[in-house]
């Protein structure tokens, strides 16, 4: 589990930024997708360090 960094509001959806081995990965989650896996966009845009990412599951979890 990585704690994500930053978002950024991209289209229909949001690219969700972590560092892993010093740089900066990110991956698109379309709204659709966020509201599939219980995911606050809006939250998500306002509070990015309150949330870490699976990027293996690709799951994104509340962890504060």
């Amino acid at each position: 589990m990585h704690k994500i960094v930053r978002t950024e509001r991209c289209g229909d959806g949001i690219n969700v930024v972590w560092e892993k081995n010093g740089k900066e990965v990110f991956l698109y989650f379309s709204f659709t997708r966020l509201v599939d896996i219980q995911v606050n966009a809006l939250d998500l845009l306002d509070n990015p360090r309150n949330y870490g990412i699976d990027e293996k599951a690709q799951k994104i979890t509340f962890i504060v």
